[in-house]
């Protein structure tokens, strides 16, 4: 970890940090002086199997390649230099051995610091050689240097070391480079023993070039693997493609205590310190329940049921005796169980996997597992309201500051009914009849508090929280988006809360807050009362597809794909800042901030539900009707796979189907054409179907065998595109939003809202029809079925107007 300049801040071989403060510097034969990577301005190129760093000089090119091994402790750092005269490459580090938090800085004791002529490396270890890092090259130094020194001062042609009193080993390395020269730097740690960490750097430096070949072949199999997405958007297709590759990092396997997700990657540079003089928190690069849970569902959605079902397994072994699921549980082996939301996360999470993988062995074996939880989610109910309590419980979701202090949250309430739904789900196909049905019974009582008492009449919108005097907390939040999420809501109540989500006040240009910019509890700096995290934004478009709502829905979702662009290249931050775009978080790339991209694409965008017990799968795709294809490879059903493919041209869409299965699959279909579409026919394989379509509303169920293709002959049909976004760093928002669309005969409607003084351009697709007049707005160009539309606003005392354009087309 660092950053993308130049160098290496950190590296964490759980659970320590095994070396930091790497930093490379250059000397030309022909020049005393010393060019250190961190102050030069290199090219970056990020790969998923690399970061590779192009350093130009006058006279030469350094190129710098890391790349990680996959499967072992240990990484190479590739150098290939270019130049017109010879060079020394010099390789300075510092490692502190810092065992990961609540522990002190000084638990694994002296840091012994040694060469090894055998092993061509420095050599560090702790005191009983349980701990080790390795550091050499694929050739001898010409000078080699390690002690207790805080930096090293050049003298003639060698170094030497500056003492110190701080606990850390500072080692530097020289190495001699011809005009035409390459060098690999291995770096291997672990906590397995010095022997073990021995064998593992001998045999990466025996073959370097294989970690770097063996990890982008992981990567390549990975994304040929899993489900996959292409369509005309070249921007979405690479989004979704590094979310996925993002998602995967955080997999970790940590000798002794075992193999799951971490939440979110950074050096101890940010966030808490934890109380200590030397930070032992990596960003948040450990474990947690709630963001591991969240997290596994889009898991689920691309496929990958191994892990998922690893992370399940990791939490059996960590659950409390009561039943509990922890909050937090560190590489060091600390764990807090401080949430009261992760215990019925995991119930939901094991549903799911129960209804993608058709695992029924699995959950049997897990169910006194399962049992224990919704037991003890039963035993937090004090006061005979149903409810779970945060009370004495945990926090869930909010955990500090102005929003805090609720007796029991809508938040949890809906986690809650919905695991009770699946934990009926999963009783019934065990065979736990009496239990099945008294979950689904709960289940339902608490779908209907959720639409009476957390119903707030006066404000249209969901209450925050219960307090335990029985009154509520009144301010509007992101968090009723889960209840929606989970379609527990009543439609009548969903969509006005939907409405406020799609306004500026909860949307900005790069995703939405927690609360409305409008509330007097609103910073943009604000952790739990102003930031956008990316999550927020997934969860909105995930509950806005849940209601049809799949104008801002996308808008939603690029949001936060379109973050790879920006800061650490590839990846999604975790938290935006709720004023300006910006990074306001302690991680860079945070693991839920990835799924936030995946799951509202799979679940939302393509509709996927799947029932891997009956085998089943449903699919609703909303797509922009600008795309005139979108090819879906690998739905994963079971042990099924399944291919979706849709082509769009004048007057006909065709979908075509192919599995892997011999096993006939049901799929209920179930595609969204736009508005005003008209359904002349449907073909399945040729034969016309009696299937009934409401104009452009579809739903067909047929049974999948090896191929299938439905031909839907249509005229007509119009809609707005979703609006994106193109904020530039530390820009503000511009402010323009698309409320709502419908089509009332021949005459479109479409409400917006945008900052007064200020003019829009909106694209409108429109087939086998002609605009007759347009109102509020102004044709500004039309090509082939698209129009573009200037929209502008007055200039008001008033920060953000609302209107309605309205387009009459020909019948």
């Amino acid at each position: 970890m660092g950053k993308e300049k130049g160098g290496i801040e950190e590296i964490w071989a759980h659970p320590f940090m095994s070396l930091r403060d790497y930093e490379v510097g250059i000397q030309f034969s022909y020049l005393d002086t010393v060019y250190w990577l961190d102050d030069e301005r290199p090219e970056i190129e990020v790969r998923p199997e690399s970061f590779t760093r192009i350093y130009k000089f006058r006279r030469a090119y350094l190129t710098e390649i890391i790349t990680p091994s996959i499967t072992d402790p240990v990484g190479v750092v590739h150098y290939e230099y270019r130049g017109v005269f010879p060079a020394k490459l010099i390789i300075k580090f510092k490692s502190n051995f810092r065992y990961m938090w609540p522990y002190s800085e000084n638990a694994l004791g002296s840091i012994y610091h040694s060469w090894s002529d055998e092993l061509n490396s420095i050599v560090l270890t702790n005191d009983n050689r349980e701990f080790a890092c390795l550091v050499g090259a694929n050739r001898k130094p010409f000078q080699h240097i390690t002690g207790h020194f805080t930096d090293f001062t050049k003298v003639d042609s060698l170094f030497d070391g500056t003492a110190t009193d701080e606990f850390f080993a500072g080692s530097l390395l020289q190495y001699s480079l011809e005009m035409n020269d390459n060098i690999d730097i291995v770096i291997a740690a672990s906590s397995d023993g010095l022997n073990q960490t021995a064998k593992v750097f001998a045999n990466a430096m025996s073959h370097p070039e294989n970690i770097f070949n063996e990890t982008k072949k992981y990567y390549k199999d990975f994304l040929k693997n899993h489900l996959m997405i292409t369509t005309p958007d070249k921007d979405f297709n690479e989004g979704y493609s590094w979310a996925l590759i993002g998602t995967d990092r955080f997999f970790v396997n940590t000798p002794d205590i075992g193999k799951a997700l971490v939440a979110g990657y950074s050096t101890t540079a940010r966030g808490w310190d934890g109380g200590h003089k030397v930070n032992g928190r990596p960003g948040y690069g450990w474990y947690f329940g709630r963001d591991a849970e969240w997290s596994g569902f889009a898991t689920l959605d691309y496929g990958n049921f191994e892990k998922v079902k690893s992370q399940l397994e990791f939490f059996n072994k960590y659950q409390d005796l009561s039943g509990k699921i922890f909050h937090e549980l560190t590489t060091s082996g600390a764990v807090h169980y401080d949430a009261a939301d992760s215990t019925p996360l995991y119930i939901i999470l094991a549903g799911k996997y129960l209804r993608h993988s058709g695992d029924i062995d699995f959950i049997k074996q897990t169910w006194k597992n399962i049992k224990k939880a919704i037991d003890y989610c039963l035993s937090t109910d004090t006061d005979g309201d149903h409810l779970m309590e945060n009370t004495n419980v945990g926090h869930g979701w909010v955990e500090s500051g102005k929003l805090y202090g609720s007796h029991t949250t809508l938040y949890l309430t809906s986690c809650w009914a919905e695991a009770l739904d699946e934990a009926s789900q999963m009783a019934y196909v065990i065979e736990q009849k009496e239990d099945a049905d008294f979950y689904n019974s709960e289940s339902q009582f608490l779908k209907a508090i959720i639409n009476k008492d957390f119903w707030n009449e006066q404000d249209n919108f969901f209450y925050y929280g219960k307090l335990k005097d029985g009154s509520y907390n009144p301010e509007p939040t992101v968090l009723p988006a889960i209840p929606l999420y989970f379609k527990q809501a009543d439609e009548n109540k969903a969509l006005p809360v939907l409405k406020n989500y799609s306004e500026n006040g909860f949307t900005s240009d790069w995703g939405v807050r927690i609360l409305s910019e409008e509330s007097p509890l609103f910073n943009p700096r604000g952790y739990h009362y102003g930031s956008v995290w990316p999550l927020f934004t997934g969860w909105t478009s995930l509950a806005e597809y849940s209601y049809g709502r799949d104008l801002q829905g996308f808008s939603h979702i690029l949001n936060n794909l379109l973050v790879y662009k920006n800061w650490s290249l590839g990846f999604v931050e975790e938290v935006l800042n709720g004023a300006e775009y910006k990074p306001s978080g302690v991680c860079p790339h945070q693991c839920w901030s990835e799924t936030m991209v995946l799951q509202p694409i799979i679940e939302g965008m393509l509709g996927l539900q799947t029932d891997a017990i009956n085998n089943k799968l449903k699919l609703s795709p909303r797509l922009p009707a600008d795309w005139d294809f979108i090819n879906v490879e690998r739905i994963r059903l079971g042990d099924c796979s399944i291919n979706f493919k849709m082509n769009r041209i004048k007057g006909k869409t065709i979908y075509t189907f192919e599995q892997t299965n011999s096993q006939p699959t049901t799929i209920e279909f179930a595609p969204y054409l736009p508005a005003g579409t008209k359904i002349k026919k449907i073909l399945i394989d040729g034969s016309e179907t009696l299937q009934q379509s409401n104009n452009e509303a579809i739903n067909l169920i047929f049974t999948l065998n090896k191929s299938l293709q439905i031909e839907i002959i249509h005229t007509g049909g119009i809609s707005v595109l979703p609006f994106v976004p193109s904020p530039k760093p530390e820009y503000r928002s511009e402010g323009f939003r698309i409320l709502n669309d419908t089509l009332n005969e021949n005459v479109y409607s479409i409400d917006i809202q945008g900052k007064s003084g200020n003019s829009y351009v909106m694209k409108l697709f429109l087939s086998d029809s002609e605009i007759r007049s347009i109102s509020n707005a102004e044709i500004i160009s039309h090509y082939g079925l698209m129009y573009e539309i200037k929209v502008p606003f007055d200039i008001s005392d008033e920060k953000y107007l609302n209107k309605t354009v309205q387009i009459v087309i020909n019948n």
